[in-house]
């Protein structure tokens, strides 16, 4: 039987990153560990956004997924990219992405010198007066899965 303590899945009394069943990953720990949920209010700021996760890991597979909508602009894309060390290198990846109200996803595999992933609240230097309401953020290692909620995101 399978526990959740202290935040970690623990099973047989060892704790686990991923669960399997007949092969195929069923489970995976949600990297984004706090603030799944986020709402961007409108800036006149270009560059609205957040930080989602600072230890990407070169050449490991990453799954992100959300459920965006965006209102103050027509335009209904938001972005998300990959940096190095700092901001003053350019983004080594860059993903604009469609916020449509149900759940959408985003597959990449971090470049060398990769540190973190952001997101944007609508597309890269275009963010002004724009509200972006993210939910269920999850970031996770590996191929694609169906969105769920980790077991260490419910409360006992």
């Amino acid at each position: 039987m399978a526990d959740i303590t202290h935040g970690t899945w623990i099973k047989d009394g060892k704790a686990v990153d991923a669960i399997y069943q007949g092969g195929i990953k069923v489970y995976g720990r949600n990297l984004i560990t706090e603030d799944y949920d986020q709402i961007f209010n409108s800036e006149s700021s270009n560059y609205n956004y957040r930080v989602l996760y600072t230890k990407l890991v070169p050449g490991v597979k990453y799954n992100f997924q959300t459920i965006a909508n965006l209102t103050g602009s027509s335009d209904s894309l938001f972005t998300v990219a990959v940096y190095g060390n700092s901001f003053s290198i350019p983004a080594s990846i860059i993903n604009t992405i469609v916020a449509n109200g149900e759940i959408v996803s985003w597959q990449f595999t971090a470049p060398e010198n990769s540190k973190f992933i952001l997101i944007y609240a609508g597309k890269q230097g275009a963010t002004s007066g724009i509200e972006a309401d993210f939910k269920q953020l999850k970031l996770e290692t590996g191929d694609k899965t169906t969105f769920s909620i980790a077991p260490e995101d419910i409360l006992n």
